[in-house]
């Protein structure tokens, strides 16, 4: 009864931030995010009658419909890198170069384990996939978040709160998947509580958040993140130029 009691307040609570965003017009800057938040809203009206009315077939109904939430989960991280660097060009260049790199590294890592697997149990690879991809974007998250606090360049309250709540669930997520992981099914019945009770921690904090919309605010000081990012930039080329020139010059002797 604790488990339902906490998957219907889920629910409501995603149906309070999707009436939020449409009333406060957030749904334009934000879109990935609440497309996020409507994948895991329908999974869990899906899964419910499931859970209760056919038990038996729920292991594959939720793991059928967990990996386009992980999928839209890295959608919605690419779009916080997006708006936290909207207003410096180079620095969203290299993001966007590197998350699609890191992403489809995380995936393909499992499929050629897959492939290479004589013993290949889908459903453990199921949740070693998710779990990498958990990792991937926690690790980009705090990254992400140190580096705005390094340059004290301010993110909004909008963009902290999916930040914040995002990254609280998917670091507990990582957390249980591991220990799934290790310990087997005798953990489960924990990590089912733990889960739910993180989300639901992230959904009151996106309520809260993103009450209404709050544009993020420019920063007085110098951009020293994109100076950085130029000078960064020049040196590595330069130094890629100084190897070719040195290789052709082996090659030609």
């Amino acid at each position: 009864m604790l488990l339902t009691a906490l998957w219907l307040l889920a629910i409501i609570l995603e149906n309070v931030v999707l009436i939020r965003a449409i009333r406060g017009k957030l749904l334009r800057h934000y879109a990935f995010f609440y497309l996020y938040v409507l994948m895991v809203l329908l999974r869990d009206l899906s899964l419910l009658p499931v859970y209760y009315l056919w038990p038996k077939f729920y292991g594959f109904a939720y793991w059928s419909t967990e990996f386009s939430c992980v999928l839209a989960g890295c959608a919605l991280v690419w779009e916080v890198y997006k708006v936290a660097f909207a207003r410096y060009p180079g620095s969203a260049r290299m993001a966007r170069n590197v998350l699609p790199f890191l992403f489809v590294f995380a995936i393909t890592r499992v499929f050629v384990e897959a492939w290479n697997s004589t013993n290949w149990i889908p459903w453990r690879r199921a949740l070693e996939t998710e779990r990498d991809l958990r990792i991937v974007q926690t690790a980009l998250l705090t990254g992400l978040v140190a580096l705005f606090a390094y340059y004290a360049i301010p993110l909004g309250r909008n963009l902290k709160g999916i930040i914040y709540g995002y990254g609280l669930f998917l670091a507990t997520s990582a957390a249980n998947l591991s220990l799934r992981g290790y310990l087997g099914d005798s953990f489960q019945r924990w990590a089912q509580y733990i889960q739910a009770v993180s989300y639901l921690l992230a959904l009151t904090l996106w309520c809260s958040a993103l009450w209404r919309y709050a544009q993020v605010p420019e920063s007085g000081l110098e951009p020293r993140l994109e100076v950085d990012y130029q000078s960064l930039f020049l040196t590595t080329r330069k130094k890629l130029s100084w190897a070719r020139a040195h290789l052709l010059r082996g090659i030609r002797l």
